[in-house]
C-alpha cells in the first residue's frame, strides 16, 4: 500500500501513540476496530476518493495511463523471451512513478516493494 508524505507522517505519529511497533500490525488493528464499531452509514472509506486533477495534469494523467498500458503490452511481449529487458524494466518503473507523483503520492526508490511502504515486519 501506497501513502503520501502527509499519509504517513500522520500514520507514523499515530502508530507511536499506540505503543505498537509494527506498522501492519497497527493498520490492520485500526481497520478491525473501525469495522466492529461501524454504524448503518456506508462502508469505511467509501466516501472517500481522490482529488480530482486539474484538465492539465487530468490529460497528463491519462496520457500516462495510455502509455502504462502500451509497455505492458512490450512486457507481456518480452516475456515471450523468458527474461525483461533491463532497460524496459527501468522505463516502466519511470512511467509508474510518474503517475504516482501527479496523483501526489511518494514514488518508489526502487529499493522496496509496495508492502514495504506500510509494513515493517508485522
Amino acid at each position: 500500500m501506497r501513502v503520501n508524505d502527509e499519509e504517513q507522517a500522520r500514520w507514523k505519529s499515530a502508530l507511536a501513540e499506540s505503543g505498537r511497533r509494527e506498522m501492519g500490525a497497527w493498520v490492520r488493528q485500526v481497520v478491525e476496530d473501525v469495522l466492529d464499531e461501524r454504524g448503518d452509514g456506508p462502508p469505511p472509506g467509501a466516501e472517500r476518493r481522490p482529488a480530482m486533477l486539474d484538465p492539465v495534469s487530468q490529460a497528463a494523467y491519462d496520457e500516462l495511463v495510455r502509455i502504462g498500458n502500451n509497455l505492458n503490452q512490450l512486457v507481456r511481449y518480452t516475456h515471450q523471451d523468458g527474461a525483461l529487458h533491463q532497460g524496459l524494466a527501468e522505463v516502466l518503473f519511470e512511467v509508474g512513478n510518474a503517475a504516482l507523483a501527479l496523483r501526489g503520492i511518494r514514488p518508489m526508490d526502487g529499493t522496496e516493494t509496495a508492502d514495504d511502504e506500510l509494513d515493517d515486519g508485522a
